[in-house]
């Protein structure tokens, strides 16, 4: 009965089937070699960083930052009685946050509507967390801090020197990172490290307390490099739709 129907009608039936059939055959076979060039792409120094564990990867991406404040502190530019209580109240609060971000940045978190908007949480106090050190107590300017051109000097070498130093952490999460291609919140994260690390880098390496001088060579960064990753993240976005 059933190959009568198969076979009726000049095998229409039949015929159709097994078009079907090629049909899903051939996207099957297309999606194979889809993953096996996915799996031939896996090589080299970042397949091999992806593929450790996600405590081992939160413990390399921390390790940067850590060695860099230790550093800072063996160079001794700004000792811990100097620092104050305020600023190092602030500092530890910012360190903590510090791991949390890229421990977060790093964990596959389930994709839905509150692990979405824990990440945003958490890269919003990355980046302005650091202006806590804005109610630390001002030192009173000095002849030179008065001085326009050195004010610009000053507030710019820091910018440079926390980003610079900063920028690395950037680089380790983004190659950590386990996605195809690395969404907006692992930018907008990163960021929110740069931010984070370098507040805590020039904490320790500057001794400037004075507001004006924090805000452009200090908070900046954060802001800086967040504008950054989104006018980049905007780019992509267009060029991929067109």
């Amino acid at each position: 009965m059933h190959c009568r129907e198969l076979f009726g009608s000049g095998a229409r039936l039949g015929r159709g089937l097994a078009g079907v059939a090629a049909h899903v055959e051939r996207g099957v076979t297309q999606q194979l070699l889809a993953t096996e060039a996915l799996l031939a792409d896996e090589r080299g120094v970042r397949a091999f960083l992806r593929s450790r564990s996600t405590r081992m990867r939160w413990i390399l991406s921390s390790s940067l930052p850590v060695l860099l404040l230790a550093r800072e502190l063996v160079k001794k530019r700004v000792s811990l009685r100097e620092l104050g209580v305020t600023r190092m109240l602030v500092g530890l609060l910012l360190f903590a946050l510090l791991g949390v971000v890229t421990h977060c940045a790093l964990r596959p978190l389930p994709i839905e509507r509150r692990a979405a908007r824990l990440r945003w949480v958490l890269a919003l106090l990355a980046w302005c967390l650091p202006c806590l050190l804005w109610f630390a107590p001002e030192v009173p300017l000095t002849a030179d801090g008065l001085s326009s051109s050195g004010f610009a000097l000053r507030s710019l070498t820091c910018f440079g020197y926390g980003s610079a130093l900063a920028a690395p952490s950037f680089g380790l999460l983004w190659a950590f990172d386990r996605s195809e291609r690395a969404p907006y919140r692992v930018w907008a994260l990163a960021a929110g490290l740069v931010a984070l690390t370098s507040a805590l880098i020039l904490l320790l390496h500057c001794p400037s307390t004075q507001r004006a001088h924090l805000i452009a060579g200090h908070f900046s960064i954060g802001l800086a490099w967040f504008a950054a990753v989104s006018i980049a993240a905007w780019w992509g976005s267009r060029a991929r739709a067109s």
